[in-house]
């Protein structure tokens, strides 16, 4: 929708300051979207064709057209690493406002927070039990650090390959792997979350979905946040043993929850 009104926009004659912001980051957000969907389907594509056993290679299932649809989705319009690229291009171009004390915001808020990268790297993990855990609010707080800390470390280590003489198209092609792709993948899963939660609050969802679908937010937010789990450390952000502890064990009793209670209650409802 934020689309559709953005070309909206455009064929009515509205070519300003404003919509060539909104147009940016349309395109940070869809270079790093696709990459996102595509890996997650073809990761869970695969996954539930293992868990089937040989019963997986059964044409009955349907999961090789599903793989034979998916798979060309990681390389439709340009390979998913190359466009990534081009939203860590996106994100690091807004360093020079932070470099020159100007606040940084967008049109669809996906990088107000990094305004405040500085507080927000100040804080620690702060769950002590699963129910903090999972809290909505505290996993997007988490995320927000990951990217505040990976978009500056992906800056430092873009200027460090400007320092060695490289040009700046090998620099950011050197300062991908480790850091502008996580950086990319970590924005886009940010904002994934907040609109998920922001859903879930949404009085235009029903009532009586919204305690699943919290279920499920938390759910997803933990799973990606675990694979962020040595970035998380090595920055500071997690400290204790017992928050990695924390994560995977909340990620445990979430599926039960979700996949056995939640689903079982459904089915006797139906």
């Amino acid at each position: 929708m934020d689309f559709v009104e953005f070309q909206i926009a455009i064929m009515m004659g509205e070519n300003g300051d404003q919509q060539a912001d909104l147009g940016r980051e349309i395109h940070g957000l869809s270079c790093s979207c696709k990459p996102l969907a595509g890996w997650v389907a073809r990761d869970a594509i695969q996954e539930c064709r293992e868990a089937c056993g040989g019963h997986g290679y059964l044409a009955v299932n349907q999961l090789g057209k599903l793989r034979d649809d998916n798979d060309p989705n990681c390389t439709y319009e340009g390979d998913n690493n190359m466009l990534l690229g081009q939203t860590s291009n996106y994100l690091l171009s807004l360093l020079e406002l932070r470099q020159k004390g100007q606040p940084i915001s967008s049109p669809l808020h996906t990088v107000d927070y990094l305004s405040d990268a500085n507080q927000i790297l100040q804080q620690v993990f702060s769950a002590k039990t699963e129910d903090e855990c999972r809290n909505l609010d505290v996993l997007l707080q988490a995320y927000q650090w990951l990217v505040c800390y990976l978009w500056l470390e992906s800056g430092s280590k873009y200027n460090q390959q400007l320092a060695f003489g490289k040009e700046p198209f090998s620099a950011k092609n050197d300062s991908q792997v480790y850091f502008c792709r996580s950086l990319s993948l970590a924005y886009v899963q940010c904002e994934v979350l907040r609109r998920f939660r922001d859903a879930c609050q949404s009085e235009d969802t029903p009532e009586g979905l919204r305690p699943v679908l919290k279920k499920m937010c938390s759910l997803y937010g933990l799973w990606s946040l675990e694979k962020h789990l040595a970035t998380l450390y090595e920055g500071g952000y997690c400290m204790s043993t017992n928050d990695a502890r924390l994560i995977k064990s909340a990620i445990i009793t979430l599926c039960f929850e979700v996949f056995i209670s939640d689903f079982l209650s459904l089915c006797s409802l139906i």
